[in-house]
């Protein structure tokens, strides 16, 4: 009868200490963004966090850790303790080109899925006063004359891969390079004549486009924006080169998987949520929620896009 009676109370007590191991998060979740405040990555991650308040039982909170485009903050995340309260929020043209082109000690599939929640357009756009009004014109007169057409990017960052496949697209085309980093200082340099031509976020350059300060092309994405409907896709006049900004979420390797069960089904809610996805238009950013098994293809299909890239140019590290 005592044993009995042990076995009742042991089972109580399970099951009395069972639901907290339930509760994750049990404290402040620590989303990690590799960048300054104030671009797409920060702006993004704050408009879903916010909107999952009531999602679960503690916060999320946007830490900023910069530099060493955008490693600093990889860093971090892929040395923090794998119990899903420290995540890392980048997009795949960074976290898969970054350490690929340096002597970064992690790769991207270092890391476990959550998930990818929103994106973001790119838009190849040139000065309002440019001879060129299709994408065409440009980059026929890009691999035409070589070594004439000034092109801003960011060495082995985004931006250059996107030249990179642009370039392979069209049969290789020569450019001057005019090192710009960030959306900011590409429009910068375009807009002081440093440059002829660019690639960056359709949110940057949407504020210039009434004025008729730049103009817009061509989107590099896989689709129309829904935000330029009337402006095709690179795709669309036959040069198969794309990219999208998929904001994604990673956490560190070996975090158990109901944690990141927990965290992506929070962010599918908030991403169906009327008042995110009208905060997100807002920031020219549609929701794109995909699982984690989903977001692992996706951005295998980038990282191979981009090492065969980085091998054709010689910058694998």
């Amino acid at each position: 009868m005592r044993k009995v009676l042990i076995m009742c109370v042991l089972a109580l007590l399970v099951a009395a200490v069972a639901p907290a191991y339930a509760e994750f998060p049990e404290k402040a979740v620590q989303i990690v963004v590799p960048w300054k405040p104030g671009g797409g990555s920060d702006i993004s991650a704050r408009i879903i966090s916010d909107h999952m308040k009531e999602l679960l039982p503690e916060p999320l909170v946007v830490t900023n850790i910069d530099g060493a485009a955008g490693l600093n903050g990889a860093l971090h995340v892929s040395k923090a303790r794998p119990d899903g309260y420290t995540v890392l929020w980048e997009h795949p043209g960074n976290l898969t080109v970054a350490p690929m082109v340096t002597k970064a000690k992690f790769r991207w599939n270092d890391f476990e899925p959550v998930g990818i929640a929103a994106k973001g357009s790119t838009a190849l756009i040139v000065r309002g006063d440019s001879p060129f009004k299709t994408a065409k014109e440009a980059l026929e007169a890009v691999k035409a004359n070589p070594g004439k057409y000034r092109w801003a990017l960011a060495l082995n960052a985004v931006s250059h891969f996107t030249f990179l496949n642009i370039s392979h697209a069209y049969g290789g085309l020569k450019a001057m390079f005019i090192p710009a980093n960030g959306d900011k200082g590409r429009i910068v340099s375009l807009l002081g004549n440093n440059s002829d031509i660019t690639t960056v976020g359709f949110a940057s350059v949407k504020p210039y486009l009434k004025s008729g300060d730049l103009r817009v092309l061509a989107m590099v994405n896989t689709e129309r924006s829904p935000f330029a409907p009337d402006v095709p896709t690179l795709k669309e006049i036959g040069v198969d080169a794309s990219y999208d900004f998929l904001y994604s979420i990673f956490a560190p390797k070996g975090t158990p998987k109901e944690n990141i069960m927990i965290l992506s089904d929070a962010f599918k809610k908030a991403l169906s949520d009327e008042g995110t996805i009208s905060a997100l238009r807002e920031q020219c950013l549609v929701p794109f929620f995909k699982t984690p098994e989903e977001t692992r293809s996706l951005w295998q299909a980038e990282s191979d896009l981009y090492t065969d890239l980085a091998k054709e140019n010689g910058l694998v590290k």
